[in-house]
């Protein structure tokens, strides 16, 4: 009976704790230990995923260790995940407006209610964003619009996320998305760093220092927030080219000879470069076809036969027997 008791405490599909099995626990703990976060942040973050119902493996929130601190971030798909779990949601959407379809587009605000009227979108010519807006609709209660001038987030297009630069639509989008979510369904959970090397999870809780350092919503003004986007930019294309954490690191290793908790900010920066390359090299390994090099064809060479002619054998003529009469060339007097 003991032993029956010992392989079901060890059995990893059992559920431990937030919905989350045993197995699926230490993976996370593999993958976030030699990243830098220590067992009592690691527990912390565990307790959060379990409290909030959030799933670390379905990309809803991100433990991103920096020099001893762990940052714990919730994406927007963590909030839209909570979102729909409430019993009156219908749907949440958002959309940019392009500078093509300004004639086309109309909003009021009525009765201290955000609506959209009318928005005709222009395919295939858009043009550059000028807006954007979120619309979070729920039973029994009146939509959450959340709309934006552009010129309220260029803050955020001038600062060091490279995601608002190089996906500026997308990035836009999802900001306003999130706030719509959270106005709509009274969703209270923000992103905060967990201090560093602690006794304990209480501990680490009562010096947990919350602030607003959200990846596509805030601005990094310190070193410290600019490598925290850079680390969960990081994580971001780990996790789209399905590279695992033990590749990171070795590719860390590879190209500077150090952690990937050890490089500079210049150096993470140029990692994120490194892990595109990886993965188009790695795509490209795999779908290039296997090239079989035909061996080159030898000529054949025919020995020649010394007593035969090198010319066509022609048959001997006598001078008498040439018929003249049937010439077709005539013979001048």
């Amino acid at each position: 009976m003991a032993e029956n008791q010992v392989v079901q405490k060890n059995d990893p599909n059992e559920v431990v704790v937030g919905g989350m099995t045993r197995g699926e626990v230490a993976t996370l703990k593999q993958t976030l230990t030699p990243q830098g976060i220590n067992d009592a942040q690691f527990n912390l973050f565990i307790q959060t995923c379990a409290a909030s119902g959030l799933n670390p493996f379905m990309n809803h929130i991100y433990a991103i260790p920096y020099k001893g601190k762990m940052n714990i971030q919730i994406s927007v798909d963590g909030i839209h995940f909570l979102a729909r779990k409430h019993p009156d949601y219908i749907t949440a959407s958002a959309e940019i407006v392009g500078e093509n379809e300004v004639e086309n587009f109309e909003a009021e605000l009525i009765d201290g209610e955000f609506k959209i009227i009318k928005h005709k979108i222009a395919l295939p010519l858009r043009g550059r964003a000028v807006a954007a807006y979120a619309i979070a609709k729920r039973k029994g209660a009146p939509d959450q619009v959340i709309f934006m001038d552009r010129s309220e987030v260029e803050h955020m297009e001038k600062g060091i996320n490279p995601l608002w630069k190089s996906n500026f639509n997308d990035m836009f989008k999802k900001h306003v998305l999130k706030r719509a979510l959270k106005a709509q369904f009274g969703i209270d959970i923000d992103d905060h760093t967990v201090e560093g090397s602690v006794d304990s999870v209480q501990d680490n809780a009562r010096r947990t220092e919350r602030k607003e350092i959200t990846t596509d919503e805030g601005v990094a003004t310190s070193e410290e927030d600019a490598r925290n986007a850079l680390m969960q930019e990081i994580v971001f294309e780990a996790n789209e080219y399905e590279l695992t954490a033990e590749q990171i690191s070795a590719l860390s290793k590879k190209r500077f000879d150090k952690e990937t908790v050890d490089l500079s900010l210049q150096q993470l920066a140029a990692l994120k470069k490194f892990i595109s390359l990886e993965a188009e090299t790695m795509k490209t390994k795999k779908k290039e076809p296997e090239i079989i090099e035909a061996e080159p064809i030898q000529p054949i060479e025919r020995e020649l036969d010394e007593t035969q002619p090198s010319h066509p054998i022609q048959e001997h003529m006598e001078f008498g027997d040439f018929d003249f009469d049937s010439a077709e060339v005539p013979f001048n007097d």
